[in-house]
């Protein structure tokens, strides 16, 4: 698989953008093929691969995991950059709903994580000791993770799995480096940058090899290339939606059995009929 300039939507909150990215769709246990009709059925096993997350993908994504802890007291985060730290802000109870305001840098864990850690938490205009503190959250919340699935909290620092922390399919991957740059995180995977192979031009999804299923069609020794309709920003590939995108774009089919399928953007085409 190689995918250039995607922004992979795994739900309507939810997305990161795939710079560049090769690897691998691999069956999950108890599925013989890969199919789009089933996020589940497959992960992404990456070889290497650039990944970015704005600032609003981000706190989209704490907000659909931090927030949901039975006893966390965090609501409505939003998240901007400030040089090469991350500017953490939202609301919070302590007894009444009051403001909070956290500065934070960006790395990665001993144990292949992303590390948010805070160097500074203010509520309203007083400081408070630690994250835990802050958040209202227990040891046994900590222990259980209810609510936290793919983020822990360590001390002062939020760890991120990048392999756990979105919904299906998974990614596989060796974490070589995170850090904020142009409005949010880059995530890096694999050594080096992702050596591509296809040719294809612009911003693209290319699956070459083994069994793919889509729609009711199956492929053997796959060649299938999605292809996006407007180059000019990046191809939003939406899975869950997928068919409705394939249903607004046009297919074409080479002499040697392979599929060309210009796609448009979902957001440009949501809520069109299509077969999920």
């Amino acid at each position: 698989m190689e995918a250039v300039n995607v922004l992979f939507r795994y739900s309507p909150e939810l997305a990161v953008l795939i710079v560049r990215l090769r690897g691998t769709l691999i069956p999950t246990a108890g599925h013989s093929i890969v199919t789009f009709n089933d996020a589940a059925s497959f992960k992404i096993a990456i070889d290497a691969a650039e990944m970015r997350m704005s600032t609003e993908q981000l706190a989209a994504l704490m907000n659909a995991r931090i927030t949901r802890s039975p006893k966390a007291q965090v609501k409505n985060v939003s998240i901007s950059v400030s040089g090469h730290q991350l500017l953490i802000d939202g609301t919070m109870k302590k007894g009444v709903h009051v403001p909070f305001h956290a500065v934070a840098d960006v790395g990665i864990s001993s144990d292949n994580r992303v590390r948010i850690d805070i160097h500074q938490v203010s509520v309203g205009r007083l400081p408070v000791k630690g994250l835990l503190d802050a958040l209202g959250l227990s040891v046994e919340d900590l222990v259980s993770q209810q609510g936290l699935k793919g983020m822990s909290v360590d001390g002062d620092s939020f760890l991120i799995d990048p392999q756990t922390v979105f919904p299906a399919p998974h990614i596989e991957a060796h974490l070589s480096d995170a850090k904020v740059a142009k409005g949010g995180i880059v995530l890096l995977f694999g050594t080096g940058a992702p050596r591509l192979t296809t040719g294809e031009k612009g911003n693209y999804i290319a699956i070459h090899g083994g069994r793919i299923e889509y729609g009711r069609d199956e492929m053997f020794d796959s060649d299938l290339t999605m292809t996006d309709t407007t180059p000019a920003d990046p191809f939003e590939f939406y899975l869950g939606q997928y068919w409705s995108q394939m249903v607004a774009g046009s297919i074409k089919v080479t002499p040697d059995e392979a599929l060309r399928v210009r796609v448009p953007d979902y957001s440009k085409i949501a809520g069109q009929p299509g077969r999920r």
